[in-house]
C-alpha cells in the first residue's frame, strides 16, 4: 500500500470508537505530515470538503492533526497552502451559527497556530467576519483574544482598530456567552497592550504608547464595569471582574481617579460574593496606596524570579504593574522611593529596585519624562556597583533608558561608557558556586548585545555614538571591548557614509577628545596584525579601518577597498588551529602598511605617524608582541620619511625609551630601526654609534657601585639590543651600500664590547644578538671570503688568557659555521681557500684547558670538513666515516688522552682532508699558534707541526721561495730542521 493509500485509511479511522486507537491514528498521520506536510496537509483539507456531514468528533481529530502539521512544519509549507488552510478554518470555525466547542476551537486552534508567522494573512481573514455594526461569531472573537496571546509583537498593531469595531458591539451583545467573550477579549488585548509597553526595547515598532488605547479601553471599561460587573452569573462577573483589572493600567490617569469612589466599594463585595480572591485582587490593584507597595517592594519584586515556573513570573509580572498604577496616583513619591532604594545596602534591594525603575521607564514613558535628569542623576550610584548581579539590573535599566531618549541628555555618555567598560570584561576563570551568579562573560556578553541594539534598533542614538565610540579603541583598558566596538562603528560608518550625511566626516580638531587619525590607523592596524586575540578584535578591527578611510587619509581609501577585504578572506579561510601562519601573515600586514604610505604620498603626514606611534609605544608594554610589532610599523613608517631631522629623532626615540631587559622589546626595536635603514642607512648607522657611545652604557662608580651588578645587567642588555640593531640593519639596507659598512661601521662598532669582561649570566641575550647579527652579515656574502671577513673579528678572543672569552668566543664560531653550512649551496666546485688558515685556529683549541671549549673546538672542524666535502661536489647528507670519527672523540673531551688527541687530529685534518695548496697558511696559523697563551693549545701547535711537517714535508719544498726574507726563510728552516 502506498503512502497517499496509508493516509486515506487513517483519515477513515479518525473516529474510531477507541480513543486509544484515535489518539494512534493522530499521531501517525502527524508523522507522514512530518514528512510531507503539504500533501498530507492537501489528503486532510480535501477529505474534510469531500466529507461536510462528517460526524463532529471526526472533523475534531482531523482539524487537530492539521494544527499540530502547523505547529511542527511550518516553515515546510507553501505559501499557497497555508492560504488554503486558513480558508478553511475559517470556514470550519464559523459554518455553525451555534457554538460548537469542540469543533470550532479546534478550527480556532489552526487560525492561532498559522498567525504565529502569518498573522496579516490571519488578519485578513478574521477581519472578514468581524465587521462593524454586526454581532461577530463567538470564536471569531475568542481567537482574537488568542491571537493577542500568542503573538503579541504581531498582534498589538492591530488592537486599535479592533477595539474601535469591537466598542459597537459590547452593547449589542445580549446573551452571557456573548458578554464573557468579549470581556475574556477585552483582559487578552490588555494584557498584550501591557506587555509589548514593558518590553519596547524588543518591540517591532518602538513608538507605541498607553495613550493610543487609553480613550477605547475606558469606553470598553465603562460597559463592562457599569453594566456586566453586576451579573448574576458568577463566571461571568469574574471575568468581567479580571478585564476591569487589565484594562485599568491602560486608563488615564485622571479618568481612574474619577472612578475609585465608585470602585472601592464594588471591589469589596466582590471579595463576600466569590472565593476567587487572586482574580478580584488584580482588579484592586489601582487602589493599592503607597504603604502596600513599600511593603511590596522588599517582599515581592526583590525576590528571585524562577523563569520556569509560570506562577512566578506572573506574580513578578503583577508586581512591576502595581507599580505601574501608582506612578499615575503618586509619581513624585513613587520615583523617590525607588531611586533612595537604589543606594540600600542590601543587594536584593537594589537589584529590585532597579527592576521597578525599568518597567517605569518602559510603561510610564509620559509620567517619567519630567523626571529624566533625576533618574540619570541618581543612576550614577548603581554604576559603581561591585556585583555583577546588580550590575546587570544596571544593563537592563541603561537599555531601557537609551529607548525613551535618555542618553541623548548631559550625563548619558557615562551610561555609554558603562556599557563599553563591561564589555572589556576579563573571563572569570571560575565556575560560580552560587547558581544566581552572574559571571564576567554573561554580563560581558550581555553588554556586547545591548550595544549592538543601541547601533542597530536605537536610531536617535546614531549621533551619540558616532564619533563618540572611537575614544574607547585606543586606551588599553578597554582592549576586550575592541570587537564589539568594531564591529557597532563599522555599522554606524557604512551607514553614514553610503547616505553621505555631513558627519561622517570627522572634524578631529572639533572632537579634541578623540583620538587622532594616525593613532586610530596605528591602533587598528595593530589590532588586525594579531587578529585572534581580545576576543577576535582582528577582523572588525580592519573591517572599520576599510569604512573609516576617507577619516584617516582620502589617498588611501582605493588602496584600502582593494587590500582590507583580501586580508578578510584570509582570516575567514584561516584559524589559529587551521594552518595560520602568524609570520607570513605580519608580513603582509607590513607590506600593506607600506602599500599605503606609498598610496597616501603625503610626507608630513608620514612623519606625524611615525612621531605618534613612538609615543603610542607605553600603551603596548604589556603586550610585548603587539609593541615589537608596531616598532617595525615605525620602521617601514619612517623609509617614507624624507625629514632627517625626524628620523634621527624618533630612532633616538625608539632607543632611549625601549624597555630593554625584554627579549621581545629588544626584538621589536632592532627589527624596526633595521627597516629604518633601507632608506635612510647613514642617519641610522650614526644614530647607533652615538647610543653605543652615549652615557647609558658607562657604568656606575663611587658610592653607586652597589648598584653594580643591576647596573651591569642594564648595559648588557642595551648592548644585546644595539647587537640586534646593527643585524638587522645588515639584513635589510641595500646591498650596493651595505657591503662596504659592514668593516669600518657595524663590527667596528661592536668589537669593542662585545667579549668584554661580564659575569657569564649576563652574557646569553648580548650573544644571541651577536649572533643575529654575524648571522645577517654572512648571509649577505656567503662565500669562503665573507666567512674569513666575519672570522677575522672573532679570532683574536679565541686565545684570550680569559677562559670565558674563549669559550664564547668558540661558540660563536661554532655557531656561525653551522649557519654557513645549513644555508651553503654549491653551484659549482670551487676552492674552499681559506680551510688552512681555520683550522690553523681552531685545532689547537681541542687541547684547551677548558672542556667546553675543546667540545665546541671539535665542533667546528667537524662542521669545516663538511663544509670543504661540500665544495669538493658531495651531498648535503653525505657522511664520511674518518669525519665522524669526531664525534666519538668529542664524548670524550671532558677528560682527554691528548697523545690520542693529537693523533686523530693530525691523522684527520692535516693529513687527509687537507688540499696540499693551503699547506703553507696552515702552517703559519700554527707557528703563530706556539706562543699561545695556553700551554696545551702551543704544544698542541708544535705536534700538529712536526706531524705535519713529517708526512707532507716534501710537498712543502715548492712552497720554499728563498728569494723572499721572513716568513719564506722561516718556513724552510722549520721544514729543513723537521726532515733532518
Amino acid at each position: 500500500m502506498n503512502r497517499p493509500q496509508v493516509t486515506l485509511a487513517l483519515l477513515d479511522s479518525a473516529n474510531d470508537k477507541d480513543p486509544v486507537v484515535r489518539e494512534q491514528v493522530r499521531k501517525s498521520i502527524l508523522t507522514l505530515g512530518k514528512q510531507q506536510p503539504n500533501k498530507v496537509l492537501s489528503m486532510c483539507q480535501d477529505y474534510l470538503v469531500k466529507h461536510p456531514k462528517l460526524i463532529v468528533g471526526h472533523r475534531v481529530v482531523i482539524l487537530q492533526t492539521i494544527e499540530l502539521i502547523v505547529k511542527t512544519k511550518i516553515d515546510d509549507i507553501s505559501y499557497l497552502k497555508i492560504k488554503s488552510i486558513i480558508s478553511l478554518a475559517s470556514d470550519e470555525m464559523t459554518r455553525s451559527k451555534d457554538v460548537v466547542p469542540d469543533w470550532q476551537q479546534a478550527a480556532s486552534n489552526i487560525l492561532v497556530a498559522v498567525g504565529n508567522k502569518y498573522i496579516n494573512d490571519i488578519m485578513e481573514e478574521i477581519l472578514s467576519k468581524f465587521q462593524p455594526g454586526i454581532l461577530p461569531h463567538f470564536f471569531v472573537v475568542q481567537t482574537l483574544a488568542s491571537l493577542s496571546e500568542s503573538n503579541v509583537y504581531g498582534m498589538v498593531p492591530f488592537l486599535n482598530a479592533i477595539l474601535g469595531t469591537m466598542l459597537p458591539m459590547l452593547g449589542m451583545a445580549k446573551q452571557d456567552n456573548m458578554k464573557w467573550v468579549f470581556s475574556s477579549a477585552l483582559s487578552h488585548f490588555s494584557e498584550s497592550i501591557l506587555e509589548y509597553l514593558a518590553n519596547l526595547d524588543k518591540a517591532p515598532d518602538p513608538t507605541v504608547r498607553k495613550d493610543t488605547f487609553s480613550s477605547e479601553i475606558y469606553a470598553a471599561y465603562d460597559i463592562l464595569y457599569c453594566s456586566w460587573l453586576q451579573s448574576r452569573e458568577s463566571k461571568l462577573r469574574l471575568t468581567v471582574a479580571e478585564a476591569v483589572g487589565s484594562m485599568s493600567h491602560l486608563i488615564a490617569h485622571d479618568k481612574l481617579e474619577e472612578q475609585l469612589p465608585k470602585l472601592i466599594p464594588t471591589i469589596l463585595s466582590l471579595y463576600k460574593k466569590n472565593t476567587e480572591h487572586y482574580v478580584i485582587s488584580k482588579v484592586g490593584r489601582p487602589l493599592m496606596t503607597a504603604a502596600v507597595i513599600l511593603i511590596l517592594l522588599p517582599l515581592q519584586v526583590c525576590a528571585p524570579v524562577d523563569y520556569s515556573n509560570p506562577l512566578t513570573v506572573k506574580n513578578h509580572n503583577e508586581v512591576l504593574r502595581c507599580f505601574s498604577i501608582l506612578a499615575n496616583t503618586f509619581p513624585d513619591r513613587l520615583v523617590m522611593f525607588v531611586l533612595q532604594k537604589l543606594e540600600n545596602s542590601n543587594e536584593r534591594i537594589r537589584m529590585g529596585s532597579l527592576a521597578v525603575l525599568r518597567h517605569l521607564i518602559n510603561s510610564s514613558t509620559s509620567i517619567m519624562e519630567s523626571k529624566k535628569l533625576l533618574i540619570l542623576a541618581s543612576i550614577r550610584q548603581p554604576l559603581a556597583d561591585h556585583s555583577n548581579k546588580v550590575k546587570k539590573r544596571v544593563v537592563q535599566v541603561i537599555s531601557a533608558m537609551a529607548h525613551h531618549g535618555y542618553l541623548e541628555l548631559e550625563g548619558g555618555d557615562l551610561l555609554v561608557k558603562f556599557i563599553i567598560q563591561h564589555c572589556a570584561l576579563p573571563d572569570t576563570y571560575y565556575r560560580p558556586s552560587d547558581p544566581e551568579e552572574v559571571t564576567n562573560e554573561a554580563l560581558r556578553s550581555m553588554c556586547d548585545n545591548t550595544l549592538h541594539l543601541f547601533t542597530t534598533t536605537v536610531g536617535r542614538l546614531t549621533d551619540v555614538l558616532w564619533p563618540m565610540l572611537l575614544y574607547y579603541l585606543t586606551p588599553g583598558q578597554y582592549s576586550n571591548a575592541t570587537a564589539p566596538l568594531c564591529k557597532s562603528l563599522t555599522l554606524l560608518g557604512t551607514k553614514k557614509r553610503a547616505s553621505q550625511e555631513p558627519n561622517f566626516n570627522i572634524d578631529f580638531n572639533e572632537h579634541v577628545n578623540l583620538p587622532s587619525p594616525h593613532i586610530l590607523m596605528v591602533r587598528l592596524l595593530v589590532n588586525g596584525s594579531f587578529p585572534f586575540r581580545s576576543r577576535g578584535h582582528g577582523a572588525p578591527s580592519l573591517s572599520l579601518l576599510n569604512v573609516i578611510s576617507p577619516n584617516i587619509h582620502p589617498n588611501a581609501e582605493t588602496l584600502w577597498e582593494k587590500e582590507i577585504p583580501a586580508l578578510l578572506s584570509y582570516l575567514e579561510v584561516f584559524s589559529v588551529s587551521k594552518g595560520f601562519d602568524i609570520q607570513h601573515y605580519l608580513f603582509g600586514h607590513i607590506q600593506f602598511l607600506a602599500k599605503s604610505l606609498v598610496a597616501i604620498a603625503d610626507d608630513k603626514w608620514s612623519c606625524q605617524l611615525a612621531l605618534e606611534a613612538t609615543r603610542y609605544l607605553s600603551t603596548y608594554n604589556q603586550s610585548l608582541e603587539e609593541k615589537s610589532f608596531l616598532y617595525r610599523c615605525i620602521g617601514v613608517t619612517l623609509q617614507q620619511c624624507s625629514n632627517k631631522e625626524v628620523v634621527q629623532k624618533q630612532l633616538q626615540e625608539m632607543l632611549i625609551s625601549a624597555r630593554h631587559n625584554d627579549a621581545i622589546e629588544r626584538a621589536g626595536v632592532a627589527m624596526g630601526i633595521g627597516l629604518c635603514a633601507s632608506s635612510h642607512l647613514d642617519a641610522t648607522l650614526a644614530k647607533l654609534d652615538d647610543f653605543g657611545k652615549s652615557d647609558a652604557f658607562k657604568k656606575a662608580s663611587g658610592i653607586f657601585s652597589l648598584l653594580k651588578d643591576k647596573n651591569d645587567l642594564d648595559v648588557e642588555k642595551m648592548k644585546s639590543t644595539l647587537i640586534l640593531c646593527y643585524g638587522y640593519v645588515a639584513l635589510h639596507a641595500p646591498e650596493d651600500q651595505i657591503l662596504s659598512r659592514i668593516d669600518s661601521d657595524i663590527l667596528r662598532s661592536i668589537s669593542n664590547f662585545c667579549l668584554l669582561l661580564f659575569p657569564q649570566a649576563l652574557y646569553k641575550d648580548t650573544f644571541n644578538a651577536l649572533q643575529e647579527l654575524l648571522r645577517n652579515i654572512l648571509a649577505r656574502d656567503l662565500n669562503p671570503d665573507g666567512l674569513q671577513s666575519v672570522f677575522k673579528h672573532i679570532e683574536e678572543w679565541l686565545s684570550s688568557g680569559q677562559g670565558h672569552e674563549r669559550e664564547r668566543a668558540m661558540n660563536t664560531t661554532a655557531h656561525i659555521l653551522e649557519f654557513y653550512f645549513n644555508n651553503l649551496h654549491v653551484k659549482n666546485m670551487v676552492t674552499f681557500h681559506n680551510l688552512g688558515s681555520l683550522l690553523g685556529r681552531l685545532a689547537p683549541r681541542c687541547t684547551d684547558p677548558n672542556p667546553l671549549v675543546r667540545r665546541a673546538a671539535i665542533d667546528c672542524i667537524y662542521t669545516l670538513l663538511y663544509i670543504q666535502l661540500r665544495y669538493e661536489g658531495f651531498s648535503l647528507d653525505y657522511k664520511d666515516d674518518s669525519v665522524e670519527r669526531l664525534i666519538t672523540l668529542r664524548e670524550s673531551m671532558d677528560n682527554p688522552d691528548h697523545s690520542v688527541l693529537y693523533k686523530t687530529c693530525s691523522e684527520l685534518i692535516i693529513s687527509k682532508r687537507l688540499p696540499q695548496q693551503q699547506l703553507n697558511t696552515l702552517i703559519f696559523m700554527l707557528i703563530e699558534g706556539l706562543v699561545d697563551s695556553q700551554s696545551n693549545c702551543s704544544r698542541a701547535s708544535s705536534v700538529l707541526l712536526n706531524t705535519l711537517l713529517k708526512n707532507r714535508g716534501a710537498g712543502l719544498q715548492d712552497l720554499v721561495d728563498c728569494r723572499c726574507l721572513g716568513n719564506g726563510v722561516l718556513l724552510g728552516l722549520f721544514v729543513s730542521n723537521v726532515q733532518v
